[in-house]
């Protein structure tokens, strides 16, 4: 409809999800050495799987996603895995609008000129200043804090 109230509706700012650490915790299977040997079979299903779901994590993003918050989930996973990872969102029943796959050293350039992105929110403590401003680093034991920050 042309002049309506919905044409001029601000559409909220995005919230960024970094996958691993937050959404997806190494599950007890988990090492660095079991990952790349997965990746060096060629096995990145089975590489994905060493990650188990944090349904508390989840629990969070749905509320946001009932108050129409735009959710992104973010993996820095290489490209061969991610491949893998819509099915796994799909199946966990991760509420999400894209998929990015990046890598932190790009996100860190590319999201200060993002006037899209509210937050991104993850859980690595080595990129707690990378993102700037837009960062917030949320204990993946404590994913209520995501609420708080927006």
């Amino acid at each position: 409809m042309i002049g309506s109230d919905l044409d001029d509706a601000p559409t909220p700012a995005e919230l960024y999800v970094v996958w691993e650490e937050l959404l997806a915790i190494p599950g007890h299977r988990y090492t660095p050495k079991r990952f790349a040997n997965r990746m060096r079979l060629r096995r990145a299903a089975a590489a994905l799987d060493l990650y188990r779901t944090n349904e508390a994590a989840v629990h969070t993003l749905w509320n946001l996603w009932e108050d129409d918050q735009p959710v992104t989930v973010v993996t820095y996973l290489p490209p061969l895995v991610a491949e893998h990872l819509p099915r796994r969102l799909e199946r966990d029943n991760i509420p999400h609008t894209r998929l990015l796959v990046e890598h932190p050293l790009h996100m860190s350039r590319t999201i200060a000129l993002l006037d899209n992105v509210a937050r991104i929110v993850h859980s690595i403590p080595d990129h707690n200043l990378l993102y700037g401003p837009k960062g917030f680093l949320v204990p993946p034991q404590s994913p209520e804090l995501i609420r708080e920050v927006l």
